[in-house]
């Protein structure tokens, strides 16, 4: 096991500040000493999470800075994220550590970059993400946040899509402007903004197993005359921060509380923000497809942004680890994510109580790591429900949602009989039970967008359809007769 988990400095994942490698981000510092601490521990000081596999070895550390408790606060609860969605995304999970390297410390920043080694059923991967402190406002920002907006990602998304095109090892529709892509951002000794992936994260598709990680790290290097018109003030500064010659490791903690901030570059919110469901005029249908991502939720996707329409799409465990570029596209689009368990069995017959919470924890935890979305909805295989079942939903954060309108696309029905099933029971505040696993649904949703459309009706998530669902709720209110609860 020793031998998997070589020091970083082993690597080449990291280098001295001034080093010749224009792909690799300045390092000021990577081990602690007098005026930079370091916080270490293992699985023990894990032990709250709702889903935690037995034998699995957790070697986590992370600096602490002088007058920057809030930035100690902000790394703690990034590793903590990291653990907790390891445990629950994994196949078989082994050993995680994580490491650290200050990358920037100067003109009031602190940066610093985690690199993540993990070992699961699959083999063994690098993660990264850069973490970036502003001493000013105590702030603890995410990687996008060295970029002006969501617009500014946007743009970088198209010039990295060029440097990386003709790329083998990379696959092009796995590049989406989220926050999770876009993670793991610093400087090179030029003032080069680097831009780095995690093993396999741009990998083409293999059918029934997780990309793979091969060729491992994928690097762009955006020269810093192409990236300085992207930058925010904080991006300026963390660039100058990351080539001082002399670092500022301690710093005067903020004379303010940190003030709220926007979501960061990259958070994208799920279906029309002037869509109000609630309001007697507008007649709102959420539709929302289960079982995927699927090999035909891209040609889907093409159609639902072509007619501007928002979807729910409720994802099983195996398919989200076999297409996660799918995935993050899904969210970067605006539409809402959901869960739809790990495995697509009946969660009331075919699990013990003892395995509710892997089973529930999965499919948010890939959500996570691929988008830094918090899942809020939850819909078990069937319908199979029970009291357990969304005890367990609740203490996870998350809503159960059924349904009040079923296609019966499963059954075998063509294009239209699909459709005009749906339009002989659709009222106000439906929620449309299909799957974009299924051929004759996704020919029927054209022709049922059209048809509602003639019929006055809005296109909403499920969220906004039932209106802010609360964990450990079932939704919606008329919905499914489901088993008695036990």
């Amino acid at each position: 096991m020793a031998a998997l988990f070589l020091p970083l400095a082993a690597c080449g994942t990291g280098g001295a500040a001034g080093g010749a490698d224009p792909e690799l981000m300045t390092v000021l510092l990577d081990e602690a000493g007098e005026e930079v601490s370091e916080w270490t521990g293992d699985a023990g000081d894990f032990g709250d999470h709702p889903h935690q596999p037995d034998g699995v070895d957790l070697d986590i550390a992370y600096p602490t800075f002088e007058g920057a408790d809030a930035f100690a606060a902000g790394l703690a609860e990034q590793v903590d994220r990291e653990v907790r969605d390891f445990r629950g995304a994994s196949r078989d999970p082994v050993r995680l550590a994580i490491g650290w390297e200050v990358v920037a410390a100067g003109n009031g920043v602190l940066g610093v970059r985690l690199v993540r080694t993990e070992e699961d059923l699959h083999g063994q991967r690098r993660g990264y993400g850069t973490y970036w402190y502003d001493s000013e406002t105590g702030h603890t920002a995410y990687a996008t946040e060295l970029l002006a907006d969501h617009t500014a990602l946007g743009a970088l998304d198209g010039i990295v899509r060029e440097k990386l095109a003709g790329d083998e090892d990379v696959d092009p529709e796995g590049l989406h402007p989220v926050m999770r892509t876009y993670d793991s951002m610093g400087f090179n000794a030029d003032g080069d903004l680097l831009v780095e992936f995690d093993d396999g994260h741009l990998s083409p598709i293999v059918v029934g197993h997780p990309p793979t990680s091969e060729p491992g790290r994928i690097v762009a290097v955006v020269p810093s005359e192409e990236a300085a018109p992207l930058l925010s003030d904080l991006g300026e500064r963390a660039r100058a921060a990351s080539a001082v010659e002399e670092p500022v490791l301690a710093v005067d903690p903020p004379a303010t509380e940190a003030e709220s901030v926007p979501p960061a570059p990259g958070v994208v919110a799920a279906g029309d923000p002037d869509l109000d469901c609630r309001a007697p005029e507008v007649r709102c249908v959420a539709l929302t497809y289960d079982d995927g991502p699927a090999e035909g939720t891209p040609a889907l996707l093409d159609l639902l942004a072509e007619e501007e329409v928002a979807a729910t799409f409720f994802l099983n465990g195996d398919p989200t680890l076999t297409r996660p570029g799918v995935l993050r596209r899904t969210y970067a689009e605006g539409h809402e994510i959901a869960s739809h368990n790990d495995l697509h069995e009946h969660m009331t017959k075919y699990f013990d109580e003892d395995d509710l919470p892997g089973q529930v924890a999965a499919v948010s935890a890939m959500v996570r790591r691929q988008t830094g979305q918090d899942v809020d909805l939850f819909r078990p295989p069937f319908g199979d429900t029970s009291g357990p079942v969304v005890e367990e939903i609740g203490r996870q954060g998350m809503a159960q949602v059924l349904w009040n309108l079923d296609s019966q696309d499963w059954t075998g029905l063509s294009p239209e009989e699909i459709v005009d099933g749906v339009m002989g029971d659709v009222g106000p505040g439906s929620v449309v039970l299909m799957h974009d696993t299924l051929a004759p649904t996704l020919a029927a949703t054209p022709q049922l967008i059209d048809r509602l459309r003639e019929e006055g009706y809005e296109f909403a998530t499920v969220s906004q359809v039932v209106g802010d669902p609360e964990p450990g709720e079932s939704y919606p209110a008329e919905g499914i007769t489901v088993p008695e609860y036990r």
